[in-house]
């Protein structure tokens, strides 16, 4: 069972889900947090990329902006979040 915090809390949160659900990727897998700046994102897979098409996909048919943030990490490799602009 997912702990709370990483739950959708709004309807375009739930909307997300639901189309990244659509498009394959299983929502037990998507985390929703907020970032050290109090800003709302999602993550997939502990920090794995989504791809551009399924980024796409939730933009043209919810009204968010999902901005990649990605960083390098010597153990882990690459990693990535996606802030959510309503």
């Amino acid at each position: 069972m997912k702990e709370k915090q990483t739950l959708p809390n709004t309807p375009n949160e739930h909307k997300i889900a639901l189309l990244l659900g659509i498009r394959g990727l299983e929502r037990k897998h998507l985390d929703f947090r907020y970032n050290q700046y109090d800003e709302r994102f999602v993550s997939f897979e502990h920090w794995s990329p989504i791809q551009a098409e399924d980024i796409l996909y939730v933009q043209t048919h919810c009204n968010v902006i999902l901005n990649e943030i990605s960083w390098h990490d010597d153990d882990c490799g690459w990693q990535f979040y996606y802030g959510i602009d309503s």
